[in-house]
């Protein structure tokens, strides 16, 4: 499981996958109308019980983004019923909850960001060991979820697991971009070690692609961008569409480009200057996490041999799988 500040994504052993924003917004106030107009609904309606009688309604992901009640992950914190609430519902799209009289309990291993690993492993570790609950999801059959073992794993050490390390001397990186930070790690090939010194955080991510498309859009329209429509106009400045605002429209591809083009040098110079000692003795640097998609062809010119990691959105989840199943 990684339950990142832009997206949560599970893997299980059976080899269900899921990926949806950490996002979630109050439920139970459905109106009938999905489809009606052709188009196909998204995200999920979750409902979860507690052992200890509390119980709720919920969107997740997608289905939450169009709330005006949607609540996400704002800052380096994460709220611990926000965050295990994601949990629990992608836990139960991918097959991990257990039905019937005698539901039994499943294995779990999460990520926590190197910044926080230290501080923050065993509070964590102790929550998830107790946390428990029914769940349902888009009207599905109830399941109980609740955990046997639990493993707290730094963001990053799952990629190296999932990719594997080059032979030989020299030293293997990972820059693992994610949407409020990028972790980084640095290998001793020769030991196969972490370089402790080498290793953290930047608080550097997709959100800042984000802000500065907000800024263009507050100074060409004169108006801040709600934060609900954040996405909608990121996509389509992506896709190098115009906005519409008031009969007008908005061109930002422009400004898109320079925000990522941005944001992927201030990640680059800041892990750099870390690991400016080695970085010419690097063998490959792996590039991973979401934010590897959006910045990863400007990070490919900036740091030593760079790779895409296979499946670069779920590079974290499926190392801490091979770590919690044995086979890494």
């Amino acid at each position: 499981m990684d339950v990142g500040y832009g997206y949560t994504k599970a893997v299980s052993a059976s080899g269900a996958k899921a990926c949806f924003p950490s996002v979630v917004a109050p439920g139970g106030t459905d109106l009938g109308l999905d489809g009606l107009l052709g188009g196909e609904g998204s995200g999920h309606a979750v409902k979860v019980r507690f052992l200890d009688g509390r119980k709720g309604e919920y969107l997740v992901g997608e289905a939450a983004q169009g709330s005006f009640l949607a609540s996400g992950f704002l800052g380096a914190e994460k709220p611990a019923d926000l965050h295990d609430l994601l949990l629990l519902t992608a836990c139960a799209l991918v097959g991990a909850g257990g039905r019937g009289p005698f539901p039994g309990q499943c294995d779990l291993a999460v990520g926590l960001p190197l910044a926080f690993y230290r501080a923050q492993k065993d509070a964590l570790k102790a929550r998830l060991e107790g946390l428990a609950a029914w769940v349902s999801v888009d009207r599905g059959e109830e399941q109980y979820i609740s955990f046997r073992r639990v493993l707290v794993i730094p963001q990053g050490a799952g990629v190296v697991f999932a990719q594997g390390l080059p032979q030989g001397r020299g030293f293997a990186g990972v820059v693992d971009v994610g949407q409020y930070t990028t972790d980084f790690l640095l290998i001793d090939l020769r030991t196969m070690n972490p370089v402790v010194e080498a290793c953290g955080s930047v608080e550097a991510g997709c959100h800042l692609v984000a802000q500065r498309v907000g800024q263009a859009y507050l100074a060409k329209t004169g108006r801040p961008l709600p934060p609900r429509m954040e996405r909608f106009v990121l996509d389509a400045a992506r896709e190098g569409q115009p906005v519409p605002f008031r009969g007008k429209e908005i061109d930002l591809a422009a400004d898109y480009e320079a925000a990522v083009r941005d944001v992927a040098t201030t990640v680059s110079r800041q892990v750099l200057s870390v690991w400016r000692d080695v970085a010419d003795m690097m063998s490959v640097t792996y590039l991973a996490g979401g934010g590897s998609l959006l910045l990863g062809e400007h990070l490919a010119r900036a740091l030593p041999n760079p790779a895409l990691v296979g499946d670069p959105v779920y590079a974290n989840a499926l190392g801490y799988l091979r770590m919690l199943t044995g086979t890494a």
